[in-house]
């Protein structure tokens, strides 16, 4: 009997310290969700938002070399969010996307990368990347907006989705531009394209900074007044003028608003308005000889150039 014990023991302590097999390597699975077209156009918000729950950012840092972007990437499944092939075929950039995934005990996070691939090698690099808190307030996202006519410039987004913490306001997703030269990025700030697709105004700072999409920058102007907030920003329908507005406050009641005028190549900046009551929020530019204006009221108005008249109306 004793015997018969001895060996159950010696059995059942082989059998715990026997090596288990290794689980099966993981595979990268890349599966297109949507077929994203490139796209000219973008988001502007105009009145106060309610905060929107959506991925958050973190600050700008190269996000691969964080740890918890590996564990996002070992822990989820890639897939391809959208491609975005060059006009010219030599390049293809490529969003990639790991979803929400628990990492640590509290904190759930997502990461994205924008790779940059030579259709002729097969080459590709990561050129930008982001990782973010799921559940966070504020805007996140990679986003491809457009290849520039040469192929040269890559134009996109890290703002994808949501609007800034407690924004309100005017307020567009940023853009950035990748250069295939040397796969450099670089932070070009919020505006519109012009009527013809070839150029791009843009906040920087003080400045409004006019673009050319496919050589660089051709211009800049400082902002007029300079210590107000930044605003909305619309082209002539010819392509070679612009007019921005201003406003004292972020947030509604918006104070005194400006209206200057830009004629390129020049950039002169012009006040053409001044005017607290009513203050204006949102301008465009639909006529050569005419822009229209929305107050914070949401009333409509007109002025015209010839005369230097501000009407309301339509």
């Amino acid at each position: 009997m004793k015997s018969h014990l001895l060996f159950l023991v010696v059995t059942l302590i082989l059998s715990a310290c026997a090596p288990t097999a290794d689980p099966p390597a993981a595979t990268e699975t890349l599966t297109p969700t949507s077929a994203i077209v490139p796209t000219s156009t973008s988001t502007r918000t105009l009145t106060p938002n309610p905060p929107t729950r959506a991925p958050s950012a973190t600050p700008d840092y190269e996000a691969t070399m964080d740890p918890i972007a590996d564990a996002v990437k070992t822990a989820g499944v890639p897939r391809l969010y959208a491609s975005y092939p060059s006009p010219d075929g030599q390049w293809r950039a490529e969003i990639i996307i790991y979803d929400c995934v628990q990492v640590g005990e509290l904190d759930s996070n997502a990461y994205e990368e924008l790779r940059l691939i030579e259709v002729s090698t097969g080459e590709t690099e990561v050129v930008d990347s982001q990782l973010q808190y799921c559940g966070g307030l504020g805007a996140a996202g990679l986003d491809g907006r457009f290849w520039s006519d040469n192929s040269r410039y890559f134009y996109y987004t890290d703002a994808r989705e949501g609007v800034p913490d407690g924004g309100c306001g005017y307020w567009e997703p940023s853009l950035r531009r990748l250069d295939t030269a040397d796969a450099s990025k670089g932070e070009l700030g919020m505006g519109p394209l012009s009527p013809d697709e070839t150029k791009l105004a843009t906040w920087q700072d003080s400045d409004i900074v006019v673009w050319s999409l496919d050589e660089g920058e051709i211009g800049r102007a400082p902002a007029l007044p300079a210590d107000v907030v930044r605003g909305p920003v619309a082209w002539s329908p010819d392509g070679e003028a612009l007019i921005y507005l201003q406003t004292e406050d972020y947030c509604f009641p918006f104070g005194t608003s400006y209206v200057v005028r830009l004629d390129l190549p020049e950039l002169e900046p012009e006040l053409l308005i001044e005017s607290s009551e009513p203050a204006f929020i949102d301008v465009t530019w639909d006529q050569q000889d005419r822009i229209r204006l929305s107050d914070e009221e949401g009333n409509a108005w007109t002025y015209d150039f010839e005369t230097g008249e501000l009407q309301p109306g339509p």
